[in-house]
Parts: C-alpha cells; structure tokens; sequence
C-alpha cells in the first residue's frame, strides 16, 4: 500500500480505494471525501499517516463532504485502540532496520577490542561511523527502547553492553537536546568507554563467577587503561577520553578510580553512566543472569541513587518508564502482555499489548489496553519475555 502523510491530506480529496487506518483497519471507504473532522480527528490520536492502494481522484468543496461514520470508529476509546495498534505496526516497521545497526555495531566494537588487546594497529574510522548510525537510530526510530528492551543478543557480553550503553546514554543525550556533533561526540565515548577492558586478562573478564579482591582491583584499572589508550596512544582530545576515565565514578564519590563527586565528574561520564548501569543491569555477564527491565530500574532509583546526578536519571525514567516500553508483565486477570507506550502521569499503568489471554493461550489478534483509563485490571507483576 502507498503511505499518504496526514499533513498530505486535503479536505475534499477522494480516493480510488479506501483510506486504512493500518492494513486491517478501513478509515475512509472508496470515493468517499475527506473531511475536515476526519483530519482532526486524525491528528488527535497522534496517527501521521494513512494507506491506500488507491489513486486521488477528484477534490470537492467543504460544504460538499459527508462523514461517513460507518466507515470507522466513531467513538474515543476505539480511537484510542487503533491508536496502540499503530504504535505496534510502527515498532515493527523499525525493528529491522534496528537490528542491521545493532549488529553492525557489534561487529566493528568486536574487531576494536581484538586489536587493541593483541597491541595491533587499528583505524578509528569504523567507530566515527558506527557513532554516527547510533544518533540516527536515536534521531528517527520513536521506539528504539523497545527495540533495545526485546533484542536478543549474542556473542560476548562486553561488546553488546557498549552498544546497549551507548545507545541508553544517548537517549539520556536526545532529552538534554544535544547537537548532532555533541550526540555523535557522546556515543563515540561511549563506545570507547570500555576500551581499557581489552588490557584485562581474559582469565579475569570473562570468569564465570564472583571475582576475588584482587581480581576486582585488576578490573578497576581498566578506566585508566582506557584514558591512556584514547588520550595516548589514539591522540583523541581529552574530552573523549573522560568517560572511560570517569564512568565508574559515582554522584556521591563512592565511585572509582578518583572518588571524585557530583560535577566534578565530566558531563558526558554522568550520562553514560547512567545507560552504562541500566544496560549492566539487564545483560547477562558470565557470572550472572540479566535482571528484568523493571527490577533494573527499581534498583536503580531505589538502593542506588545516589550513584547517579538526579536530573538525568528522572529524564532517564521518564523515558524509559517504570516499566519500560518493550518490558513483559502480567496483569490481575492472569494474562500476559508487553508495554508499547508509557503514560507519563500514570507510570504504573502503561499501555499494553495482551500475547496471553487469562488462560495461557496466544491471543490470535492483537488485543489492546490502556491502563490508565481501566480500573478493574492492574498490573501484578513484571514477568520475563516467553518468545
């Protein structure tokens, strides 16, 4: 089907064949008008766009148009319905595109690491681009944290948790309305944070099990293995190199390798920190399984808080959510569902697309719920994905 924007739509125009809301929902029948009411209403429940596979055929004057109300739903709720269910067709429309990036990236951080842990010469070139297809993901795909929250990543952890902590942190940077060149300069160093890591014995970054005191105070060195690899050897400005210096850092100066606190931590290093922890938080690493998205955020707002500089872990939940978007619950009436869309003012009651009906079975089409404005079913708990 062809996409006609909704700022395209002119009052009066017809069309050959109807106008679909999405690919099972009829808007406008066949050679019926557009009317004013009908873009309005359009424009209310946030839909940019329309499909048809027909052609325009003629336009009319105002006074000629007839709302056809059989032809779609005439009522706020089915309205708001249809509106969740465009929001899903949209995350599934970007989700490819997603992967290709997230997967390129890992390949490009996988070669990095390699190189610089066998003290071969390597071109940072590949990572100026990877940081920028990173910001363009976060400029265009309105639905990359459920992307991040459903990808299913493979391959070493470290070279994931770069990317995942990279791509958090950048959302963090959309929200402060950074520039392009500052949101490109961000994910560069978030990409290279943990570049000092490639100079960690492997006997020691990969156990698969609790780290003794001296081997943490191995891994503590790799912030400043990572400065002197940027600043050093790369020659990249000093400004680049402050995060993998600093995102261990903490608000309170609990952090390390300097202790130092609240902003004498480097802007960049107080952001990333934050996607840095999230994205830790619900990875798998070799000596523990990935926390659920809410308990990650449960534990980062509640025991551990005074980590991170507030006003950038408020815009962070805000964002992300209580439950995050792309996060899995079940709800009072034993079904299952995973968050598409938060609702600001009711954190706690998220938008929903039910997969599991009260008695365990797949639902066969899309079901839709708006917490906030139900009152008899709630959210239990958040359960983990069953794909």
């Amino acid at each position: 089907m062809k996409v006609i924007k909704i700022s395209d739509l002119k009052v009066g125009s017809k069309y050959t064949k109807p106008l679909y809301l999405d690919k099972d929902s009829i808007f406008i029948n066949a050679n019926t008008a557009v009317s004013e009411a009908d873009i309005t209403r359009l424009n209310k429940f946030g839909f940019k766009e329309v499909l048809t596979q027909g052609e325009l055929v003629q336009e009319m004057s105002a006074s000629e148009m007839v709302l056809d109300t059989n032809t779609f739903p005439t009522n706020d709720h089915d309205f708001k319905m249809l509106q969740l269910k465009n929001i899903y067709l949209h995350i599934e429309k970007n989700v490819p595109a997603f992967e290709t990036v997230f997967k390129d990236s890992f390949v490009v951080m996988q070669a990095l690491f390699r190189k610089i842990s066998e003290d071969k010469a390597f071109d940072i070139n590949p990572v100026r681009d990877t940081a920028d297809k990173l910001v363009d993901q976060v400029r265009t795909n309105a639905h990359l944290c459920f992307c991040l929250i459903n990808h299913k990543p493979t391959g070493y952890y470290l070279y994931n948790q770069v990317v995942y902590a990279t791509l958090f942190a950048l959302i963090i940077g959309s929200l402060l309305e950074y520039s392009r060149p500052k949101m490109v300069e961000l994910a560069i160093s978030g990409l290279l944070a943990d570049i000092g890591m490639a100079k960690i014995p492997s006997v020691i970054s990969e156990k698969n099990s609790t780290l003794t005191d001296d081997e943490f105070k191995v891994i503590k060195k790799h912030p400043l293995f990572g400065y002197q690899i940027l600043t050093k050897v790369l020659k990249l400005k000093n400004a680049l190199g402050l995060v993998a210096l600093q995102h261990h850092e903490n608000f309170d100066g609990s952090g390390y390798p300097q202790k130092i606190q609240k902003k004498e931590i480097d802007e960049f290093a107080r952001v990333f920190t934050i996607g840095d922890n999230f994205a830790a938080h619900i990875l798998d690493r070799p000596w523990r399984k990935a926390l659920l998205p809410y308990e990650a955020m449960k534990n980062m707002i509640s025991l551990n808080t005074n980590k991170y500089d507030l006003g950038y872990i408020r815009l962070f939940l805000n964002k992300i959510a209580m439950y995050p978007i792309g996060s899995w619950v079940e709800l009072s009436d034993s079904s299952k569902a995973i968050v598409i869309d938060s609702n600001p003012n009711k954190p706690l009651r998220p938008s929903l697309m039910v997969v599991r009906n009260s008695n365990g079975m797949k639902t066969k089409d899309s079901a839709f719920i708006n917490l906030s404005e139900e009152d008899k079913i709630y959210i239990t708990k958040a359960i983990p994905s069953d794909d």
